[in-house]
């Protein structure tokens, strides 16, 4: 009789063979739960770090545009403080112009009181919108109230329109029947304090009005700076009329009209362009086009798009990313790139980046764009 090839025979030998048997077994079951084990392990592990990391990033964001709203309030606020000094100041200038030019007979101290009188009612514009402005929200205006900024200038340009051709009506009637100023002096001492004056405030304005991005405050910058330009001009004629000249004061007059006119021109016109959503500053869009493409996960940027919100830039865009890409990777890849431009752009209040999948260019030509 031949041996069994598939096992023991004895009874010993079939004892041990199933005690090891079962044991392997259970010594391999035991391997692969502890390797099961392992392996979830570490994919809560890596699930951990990658929710850590995107806590991280958000705070980060979080920070930054907090960062941002105190800085836009602080602008506004400041802002506000300059227009509203600038209404009380230049109401009192322009009386006491137009008590001196009713003394004194001057047409351009006449003009250069109503001009600062126009300039109070201009301020006063600015301060309300400044004050609007940092309003939040509403149900009924979901987008905020930064478009109220660029309103304002439009509505002091308008008025600059009308204070101009009145004054050149008054110096063009005076031209044709020139008169002599009486107290010349004292008219001078007006008009140089005047335009000292306007020069100092148009140095403040311009400084919170350039560091904040402030459109209606650029406005009244500028049309502080023509104040005090005006008023020299004024001092200029009244000086010359003092020397016989009579027609230099209605001259004088009607050059401040003129100057009153250009820069209501340029204010009427970037208010509007800003109210229609008019953006070109090529500069800006191939910047951020380029930190955008920076990114390693961007095959290509489609229809980016910026307008202007009062002091503020806002925009979309579409990017094109791998198409195996997962809704968390794109979602990520997004919000990455919002936080990185948004920080590095000054004056970006808003970017919305929707990822897409990348489109090949034979399939879809109308929906591709260049890298």
């Amino acid at each position: 009789m031949g041996s069994n090839p598939t096992g023991p025979t004895t009874f010993r030998s079939r004892v041990n063979y199933e005690f090891s048997s079962g044991a392997g077994q259970i010594l391999k079951e035991h391997a692969i739960r502890q390797l099961i084990f392992r392996l979830r392990s570490s994919a809560r592990l890596n699930e951990n770090l990658n929710q850590l990391a995107r806590n991280n990033h958000d705070g980060a964001v979080v920070a930054a545009e907090s960062k941002a709203l105190h800085d836009e309030t602080r602008g506004f606020q400041e802002g506000e403080r300059i227009a509203k000094t600038s209404v009380w100041s230049l109401l009192a200038l322009g009386f006491v112009e137009i008590v001196f030019s009713l003394v004194s007979g001057s047409i351009s101290l006449l003009a250069d009181g109503i001009d600062s009188v126009s300039d109070a009612v201009v301020s006063f514009f600015v301060w309300t919108g400044l004050r609007i402005i940092r309003r939040r929200p509403s149900r009924r205006f979901q987008f905020g109230y930064y478009k109220v900024e660029s309103f304002t200038a439009l509505i002091t340009a308008i008025i600059l329109v009308g204070v101009s051709s009145y004054i050149f009506l008054r110096s063009y009637r005076a031209l044709q029947n020139p008169a002599p100023i009486h107290l010349p002096l004292a008219a001078l001492i007006v008009l140089l304090a005047a335009g000292l004056g306007s020069l100092y405030r148009a140095i403040q304005m311009r400084r919170v009005a350039n560091k904040y991005n402030i459109l209606s405050l650029k406005v009244d910058a500028r049309n502080s700076i023509k104040d005090s330009s005006s008023s020299f001009v004024a001092f200029a004629s009244v000086l010359v009329s003092t020397f016989g000249i009579q027609h230099a004061d209605a001259i004088g007059g009607m050059l401040i009209a003129i100057y009153i006119l250009t820069v209501a021109y340029v204010a009427l016109r970037e208010s509007s362009l800003v109210l229609l959503d008019e953006f070109h500053e090529p500069d800006l869009s191939r910047e951020i086009e380029h930190l955008i493409r920076a990114h390693a996960d961007v095959k290509g940027i489609r229809d980016l798009r910026l307008r202007r919100a009062g002091p503020f830039v806002v925009g979309l865009l579409e990017v094109e990313v791998e198409g195996s890409m997962t809704l968390n990777e794109a979602h990520e890849v997004a919000t990455q790139l919002e936080a990185s431009v948004k920080t590095r752009i000054t004056g970006l209040r808003r970017l919305v980046v929707t990822p897409v999948p990348v489109v090949d260019p034979h399939k879809h030509p109308h929906e591709h764009y260049a890298p």
